[in-house]
């Protein structure tokens, strides 16, 4: 028993330090300092306060003159009959008043499906650089992934919206991503039969 107590420990101990790495590293995500004439891609969080802060840090970038346009992604669940990529640009319009310069992509329902689809986005048509809107320790995943399917897209550069600075909250966000990333890993087949059980299938409705 005392063998197992000190392994469970142990493996606490390694999971926080992990955790605590993770965060670190993710700091040094942020780019908003270089950006200058991109286009902001704003994805959707679950999470309300999330949501809001990377809405907000979308429209200090419109308003600073570092991004043109504002395409919110993501969101899309079709097993609760919401589109919430829509919800948040409904939201940033009427906080910002900028409705010409701030669409929605209706279709994706994660980060792959919002990052696969950037090209058909009017609103990103033409941009010099794609600016990622998101918290740091998703940002770090949605680059990745782009890089992998973008196919030579404009290049993408991050801006990390303000997050939650709770142990707890710190500690839920790493092991969503380290979720998130097992489940990107896999083959591709297998990611999708996850994918709708979490999110919704279309093809059912």
């Amino acid at each position: 028993m005392r063998k197992l107590r000190i392994l469970l420990v142990r493996l606490l101990v390694a999971d926080l330090v992990a955790t605590l790495a993770f965060f670190g590293l993710t700091r040094f995500v942020d780019q908003t300092g270089k950006i200058t004439n991109g286009a902001g891609v704003v994805f959707y969080s679950d999470s309300a306060s999330e949501a809001d802060a990377r809405i907000d840090k979308g429209i200090a970038l419109l308003e600073a003159g570092k991004v043109e346009h504002l395409v919110m992604v993501g969101g899309h669940r079709p097993q609760d009959g919401i589109v919430g990529s829509q919800d948040m640009a409904l939201v940033a319009i009427r906080r910002s008043g900028y409705g010409a310069r701030i669409t929605a992509d209706v279709s994706s329902r994660d980060t792959i499906s919002g990052l696969q689809t950037l090209a058909e986005q009017p609103g990103l048509a033409g941009a010099n650089q794609l600016v990622f809107i998101s918290n740091c320790m998703h940002l770090l995943r949605a680059k990745t992934i782009y890089h992998s399917v973008s196919k030579g897209g404009p290049k993408a550069r991050s801006a990390c919206a303000k997050a939650s600075l709770n142990p707890i909250d710190i500690w839920k966000r790493a092991h969503y991503e380290a979720a998130a990333w097992l489940i990107y890993a896999l083959p591709e087949d297998w990611r999708n039969t996850i994918i709708d059980r979490l999110r919704g299938d279309d093809s059912l409705n």
